[in-house]
């Protein structure tokens, strides 16, 4: 079975991610994308997250009607940094095709990734790129083998979207309804 592993705190999912997530489903002819949301983000130790348990409903409340997304938890139950390769090594265990799907920023960092070496070793690189992305003057050694794939351009952030609730503003036609209705029966961002 071919795969895409789609990472990300996802605090909230959001349309944004849902639209990338189908168009890379088709572009790269993919039976399953698998979201795995990261316990803590290895770039991102300082940001403050949603409790896991949360993020992880809304990420099932998200995909709950597509049957070619699927949610894995395997980085939330480690309960500690989530390093790619270590959820890799166990994925490979189930699937032999593996697409890793990151941001074009990502790709600019990639030779900061834990391993990226062997990282490389296991998956297919698969780069979001924006028609706002700029290319850099100076691109690292892992940049060249990233499959770049021109995906939609959905200016939607999950930072936005909790500004938005706690600033008492509306997130409809940001996140699927049963997200939103999640979040105000929550109380989450508040």
């Amino acid at each position: 079975m071919k795969v895409g592993i789609y990472g990300g705190t996802f605090d909230p999912i959001h349309f944004g991610h849902l639209i990338t997530a189908q168009s890379i489903l088709e572009k790269r002819n993919l039976e399953k994308i698998i979201f795995i949301p990261a316990y803590i983000s290895p770039l991102k130790t300082e940001v403050k997250y949603a409790a896991p348990e949360h993020r992880l409903k809304m990420l099932k409340l998200a995909i709950d009607e597509n049957k070619n997304f699927i949610v894995n938890n395997l980085e939330l139950e480690r309960k500690n940094v989530s390093y790619t390769i270590d959820t890799l090594i166990e994925l490979k265990k189930s699937f032999s095709d593996i697409e890793l799907i990151i941001g074009y920023d990502n790709l600019l960092v990639f030779h900061k990734w834990y391993k990226p070496e062997k990282i490389l070793e296991l998956c297919k690189l698969i780069v979001l790129h924006r028609e706002v992305d700029k290319i850099p003057d100076k691109k690292n050694q892992y940049y060249d083998r990233g499959i770049i794939l021109d995906t939609p351009t959905i200016e939607i952030s999950s930072t936005e979207i909790r500004n938005r609730v706690s600033n008492n503003l509306p997130i409809d036609y940001l996140v699927p309804l049963k997200v939103k209705e999640y979040i105000y029966k929550n109380g989450l961002y508040k």
